[in-house]
């Protein structure tokens, strides 16, 4: 795997930045494993075929890292993005209420319904069902609403 990751760095130097954030080898790990599921060795040889997966696999989650990096919002910045005269009681409810949310619910609830990525890029981006993204942009939104009310 080590060449690989190796090749993939050498051949791609924009993202070196990124990839220093990334555990590249637990994701080449994964890509191998999941590569293994498919592989049928009368289509292709080994090493094209789990090369790509392990490609593929690095860019998806760089970008991916990438993404998330630019898109995260510090608590502090949301609160102090403007004067609080200009603020009205209710926008102010609700920034607390934004503050009260995980990094991963602010930044999910970003991207779905402020950037209005799709349900399948989310999904390939996390790797998961675009119905268990669904799920969890319900589960941040019932958080979101939860959290003010509970405000005084």
């Amino acid at each position: 795997m080590q060449p690989a990751i190796a090749s993939f760095i050498r051949k791609n130097p924009d993202l070196r930045a990124s990839a220093k954030r990334v555990d590249l080898e637990s994701v080449a790990m994964m890509a191998v494993t999941m590569a293994a599921l498919t592989y049928d060795p009368k289509k292709s040889q080994p090493t094209t075929y789990f090369g790509t997966a392990i490609r593929h696999a690095l860019y998806r989650e760089i970008l991916g890292q990438a993404r998330q990096d630019g898109r995260y919002v510090p608590v502090e910045k949301i609160l102090d993005a403007e004067p609080a005269s200009a603020r009205t009681r209710s926008a102010m409810r609700a920034m607390r209420a934004v503050a009260m949310l995980s990094a991963y619910d602010r930044t999910l609830l970003e991207d779905r319904l402020i950037e209005m990525v799709t349900l399948e890029q989310l999904g390939l981006e996390q790797e998961l069902d675009p119905r268990t993204i669904a799920k969890r942009v319900l589960q941040a939104m019932t958080k979101l609403r939860d959290a003010e009310s509970n405000l005084p």
